[in-house]
């Protein structure tokens, strides 16, 4: 076993890759969370005022509005669902917001390099990231692109030979070939707008 390279599993080392991005999708799935449990409260809240109750607090028989009597144990049940269901909202949501994130960024940075020039990448996204759609499209035109490009490089060695077979022979017959590549190149160009 030894000298054998073992393959390990990807294992994620950074959770925030967009901090901006990760941190307002936590907060707004957080505060849905408060807002579910405040409406949910005050609704209860609201339609027992109307009604009684009785109880028994220290051997006496204790007669309160149902809201009077509800209010803490709406408070404290709204506070521990707030504490208990957001700690599990922000786990998930790091963790959604991060298959968004992540491909949002490798797809940032191959454009970018792709703007630079660069025509020989390959995006790849993780099998349940968000977005491989558009890395897919992203790579088809980057592949097109790279035909174009190759195209043109192609014909400008092809006029290339035929500038110096010209010289060489002075015939019309390469002067003629020239044009054509020319054509061919301008033709190639035409496919991108400027």
């Amino acid at each position: 076993m030894k000298g054998q390279k073992v393959n390990k599993p990807y294992r994620r080392r950074n959770y925030y890759i967009n901090k901006k991005f990760q941190s307002r999708f936590i907060i707004r799935f957080c505060l849905l969370v408060i807002l579910a449990c405040v409406l949910f409260g005050g609704l209860i809240y609201f339609l027992s005022l109307k009604s009684t109750t009785t109880s028994f607090e220290n051997s006496r028989l204790i007669i309160k509005s149902t809201a009077d009597y509800l209010l803490p144990l709406i408070t404290l049940t709204s506070i521990a669902t707030i504490i208990i269901v957001g700690v599990f909202m922000i786990v998930v949501t790091l963790f959604i917001s991060h298959k968004i994130a992540g491909p949002a960024y490798h797809l940032e940075k191959a454009v970018e390099a792709v703007g630079n020039g660069n025509l020989s990448l390959e995006v790849r996204l993780r099998s349940g990231d968000q977005l491989r759609p558009i890395a897919d499209e992203l790579n088809d035109m980057i592949k097109k692109l790279n035909q174009h490009v190759l195209k043109i490089k192609n014909m400008a060695s092809e006029l290339n030979s035929f500038a110096d077979n010209a010289e060489a022979a002075r015939e019309k017959n390469n002067t003629a070939n020239i044009k054509k590549t020319i054509n061919e190149i301008n033709k190639e160009i035409g496919c991108f707008k400027l």
